[in-house]
């Protein structure tokens, strides 16, 4: 008799209690299904006895035949000269590669050991590197050692390419430190830097401020944001290699020792000077057309006013105008047709 036609059927789902005779016709009743669900699952277990098989037999064929497919890609076949280019192609283009492992260069030794070998091998995949600065007085040491030890084999494989360089420090000062490890390990690759970028408190970038055209025969592109005075260590701006500085110190402009008449790239930002005498310093109108007598190759000029000199208030020549404080002078020269 089938379940569905038995005699208990109203009573299901209810909360009958059946006698002890009804008890022994349920244990009768439910024999054949029992045995019939037992051989069931036992066929279901053979079943999935014989798939796990049959799925293991599958993955070891299906290993070795990918391992042959791959052989078979495409990228495999580029020579490896195309591939550096293709390398190239991933570096970032608007500014300096960064010490980041989702990044290239780097993502690029994490994809394979052949790419790793290229990438390693292929100098010009190194020639920039932009450097954040860790807080020193409370990032773990072996973090800052890390950091130093990635900038140090950065640069090594770079071998004799130009460099791009950019260090930003916002969290360190010098009663902190009396020098900072990141700026001394720049030094030693200084005669092949070609553009540099430095940004932080002037007392640390000194050792790179100071050097001269012996140690930075290449230089051609100088941009800085600097804390402090720097009228001690301006050696690195006096470079005669130099096309393209950015420039943001509290100096007097006419004080910087420029290479005027060779820049064809120019954005300068001076702020005061607080003195025994009160605040110098600043770029009025004036200064900003002296900065561009100066200058008769510039292509592109920025010029930050932010100063208006006293005699400059009570001067009426069409010639002298004066605008409003911490104004921008933008000025773009087109190559003649």
């Amino acid at each position: 008799m089938s379940l569905n036609d038995s005699p208990f059927v109203d009573r299901l789902n209810t909360n009958y209690a059946p006698s002890n005779s009804e008890i022994l016709e349920i244990h009768a009743l439910l024999v054949d299904p029992e045995n019939e669900l037992a051989r069931i699952d036992a066929r279901i277990e053979e079943m999935e006895i014989a798939l796990a098989q049959l799925k293991e037999q599958r993955a070891s064929l299906e290993r070795p035949i990918d391992a042959h497919r791959a052989l078979l890609a495409p990228i495999r076949r580029i020579p490896q000269d195309v591939l550096v280019e293709i390398f190239l192609l991933c570096l970032p283009s608007e500014h300096n590669a960064l010490i980041d492992p989702a990044e290239a260069p780097l993502v690029l030794v994490r994809i394979c050991r052949h790419w790793r070998s290229v990438a390693y091998s292929s100098p010009i995949l190194w020639r920039s590197i932009h450097i954040p600065s860790l807080h020193y007085r409370e990032t773990p040491p072996n973090v800052l050692l890390r950091l130093e030890k990635i900038v140090k084999e950065w640069l090594e494989r770079s071998a004799n390419c130009s460099l791009s360089v950019s260090f930003v420090d916002s969290a360190n000062y010098v009663p902190d430190l009396d020098s900072h490890p990141l700026v001394l390990q720049l030094l030693p690759f200084s005669r092949r830097f070609c553009h540099l970028t430095l940004t932080g408190d002037a007392a640390f970038l000194q050792p790179i401020l100071r050097l001269g055209s012996e140690d930075l025969p290449l230089l051609q592109t100088l941009r800085t944001e600097l804390r402090y005075s720097i009228s001690d260590c301006f050696d690195a701006f006096r470079i005669p290699t130099l096309r393209d500085i950015s420039l943001c110190v509290d100096a007097e402009p006419h004080s910087l020792p420029l290479p005027w008449s060779r820049l064809t790239s120019l954005r300068l930002a001076c702020g005061y000077l607080r003195t025994d005498h009160g605040r110098n310093g600043g770029l009025d109108i004036g200064g900003a057309f002296d900065v561009l007598r100066r200058c008769p190759n510039l292509v592109d000029c920025q010029l930050k006013v932010n100063a208006v000199r006293e005699n400059a208030k009570h001067d009426t020549s069409p010639d002298r105008p004066t605008p409003p404080a911490n104004t921008s002078l933008a000025h773009r020269l087109l190559p003649s047709f």
